[in-house]
């Protein structure tokens, strides 16, 4: 592997770090002054960390969306996958990294702070997206919890993915 190639593997598993920390901090810290704060570095420096959040989404939603094509291809070659081959398949592609930025979106928008909301909607429109392209992410992420933690955790975390997609519906 070149210097490159290992510099930018290196940048993408970065990336894909920090992205899985905030989701982490975020569903960690529930309420009270702390959430406050860490919400309030969303809307700094005029939303610049929702601009760079976004283009991960895009980034991360372009790599799967290939993946999926390149699946679909295969299949017409005969070469049948089954539903958890493929589900794997595209969380090698991105897709972990894809719902956790799902994730913090949502809770980005269950804050129902309106300049968050106003930013996210805007940068969605730009990219000719809606907010039901990323509650699509999030009841994919939500249909394929595993139980690992146990059935209570499970559950715990179905339903907070389950406010984050009615949040995404109602408004």
């Amino acid at each position: 592997m070149s210097k490159k190639n290992k510099k930018e593997r290196y940048q993408e598993e970065l990336e894909e770090r920090v992205v899985s920390l905030i989701a982490s901090l975020l569903g960690g810290i529930l309420r009270g002054s702390r959430r406050e704060r860490v919400l309030s570095k969303f809307v700094e420096s005029e939303c610049e960390k929702i601009d760079r959040l976004m283009e991960l989404y895009i980034r991360y939603s372009d790599r799967v969306k290939e993946e999926t094509k390149r699946m679909d291809e295969l299949e017409l070659d005969d070469l049948e996958m089954d539903e958890d081959e493929r589900y794997n398949r595209k969380l090698e592609s991105g897709l972990y990294t894809l719902q956790s930025i799902a994730i913090i979106l949502g809770h980005l928008w269950c804050s129902e702070h309106p300049r968050m909301r106003a930013r996210i909607e805007l940068l969605l429109r730009q990219q000719k997206l809606t907010k039901n392209d990323v509650k699509d992410i999030l009841l994919e992420y939500h249909d394929n919890i595993g139980d690992l933690d146990g059935p209570e955790e499970k559950e715990r975390v179905q339903a907070r993915v389950l406010k984050f997609i009615s949040a995404f519906e109602l408004s």
